[in-house]
């Protein structure tokens, strides 16, 4: 699985499962179709445009989807797992797949902040789509609304936009809250909910901004 036509020949062809908009469904599979269509429109391989267009400009310099096979990437965290059982152990095997538009790269919490910084100060998008992005459009079951690869929620009162990533020996979490400038990144190596419960524990003692006030991104 080294390219996102491997997984649409490996699933197929398959319908909608219902009016695009009208509910909420979680598909990685999706996201893998719309890296498909990256590589169509732009003309690029998604992966040198992803570089080009966010990584680049947004100053993320610790931000990848490696190829299998390619030479170890320098201190990446190994991501420790019970998998069901009492002892914890981890993959020290390299990945014999390519990461997707669905995920499966590395990163580091500080270049995670400058891709939400940058995405706030307009360098990846004008505000226009930034805004079309980040605005909730259909309601999803935990009482959130989505986006357009974001969740967006209330936190104390202030509209915030973000996303997780979870899977065995992983759990990350970033939340943005444009309003008050805070940014919080939780980057975890165990399973879930280790990053998810440290992310909802800092969000939670965010100290409230003044009212009328701006504040500079965290």
């Amino acid at each position: 699985m080294r390219a996102h036509e491997d997984y649409i020949r490996l699933f197929g062809n398959r319908p909608p499962r219902f009016e695009p908009g009208s509910r909420f469904e979680y598909s990685n599979y999706g996201f893998v179709i719309l890296g498909v269509v990256i590589d169509k429109v732009s003309g690029q391989d998604y992966y040198d445009y992803v570089r080009d267009h966010v990584y680049i400009p947004a100053g993320m310099t610790s931000t990848a989807l490696p190829k299998p096979g390619n030479q170890p990437v320098p201190d990446l965290a190994l991501g420790y797992t019970k998998r069901g059982g009492q002892t914890w152990h981890t993959d020290r095997t390299a990945p014999s797949f390519r990461g997707t538009a669905a995920g499966g790269g590395y990163t580091t919490a500080g270049d995670l902040l400058r891709f939400a910084n940058a995405l706030q100060r307009n360098k990846l998008l004008d505000a226009r789509d930034a805004e079309l992005l980040t605005t909730g459009h259909v309601a999803t079951p935990i009482g959130a609304r989505y986006g357009y690869g974001f969740e967006v929620f209330a936190l104390n009162g202030l509209q915030c936009f973000g996303h997780g990533g979870l899977g065995p020996g992983l759990d990350d979490d970033l939340k943005v809250c444009p309003r008050t400038g805070y940014v919080v990144v939780v980057l975890a190596n165990m399973d879930p909910p280790a990053g998810q419960r440290i992310s909802n524990f800092i969000a939670n003692r965010l100290p409230e901004p003044l009212r009328n006030s701006s504040l500079p991104l965290h």
